[in-house]
């Protein structure tokens, strides 16, 4: 997989490849200290860590350990977040969709549905993998009502997973 060349988009919204020219929106995008309550990290606490933050997101996606996205929302031509796949097995088919946060103005409205369908229809049709997870934290329901709003299915909890 080369995240270089996989942009998704549709009339609405579009995935592009992270780039350091982005640090500054999504920095911008990422303020709201609401979005950051059930992460182990605040990405856009200041300009810095977003720096710090997307130059690693960056070479996860050199190494193919991550391919991070930054989330445009094309009604207003605004950077409004970030997504990724990650645990990446292509020997098992398998990947995993995370690291999303969005901009409490885009949150709840048509922009995270449309991203998911990309991604999802961008690993099963064009990767032909044969599965794709989502992980959220236990206690964050807004996240775990959104991706069972998707059709997906609950598996468990895991714990102790990440130290923080």
């Amino acid at each position: 997989m080369t995240q270089e060349s996989m942009i998704l988009e549709d009339e609405y919204v579009a995935l592009k490849p992270m780039q350091p020219s982005h640090i500054k929106d999504l920095y911008r995008a990422g303020k709201d200290l609401a979005i950051w309550q059930w992460t182990t990290a605040n990405y856009c606490q200041t300009l810095d860590i977003t720096k710090q933050w997307v130059e690693s997101c960056i070479e996860k996606a050199r190494l193919n350990l991550q391919q991070p996205c930054v989330i445009v929302d094309k009604t207003q031509n605004e950077i409004v977040g970030s997504t990724s796949y990650l645990n990446i097995s292509v020997e098992h088919k398998s990947i995993e969709i995370g690291f999303t946060f969005l901009n409490p103005n885009a949150q709840r409205s048509f922009v995270n549905r449309r991203c998911k369908l990309l991604l999802l229809t961008h690993a099963f049709e064009t990767l032909k993998l044969n599965r794709v997870a989502f992980q959220t934290h236990e206690k964050n329901q807004r996240s775990r009502t959104a991706i069972l709003g998707i059709g997906a299915t609950f598996e468990g909890i895991h714990r102790d997973c990440r130290i923080q």
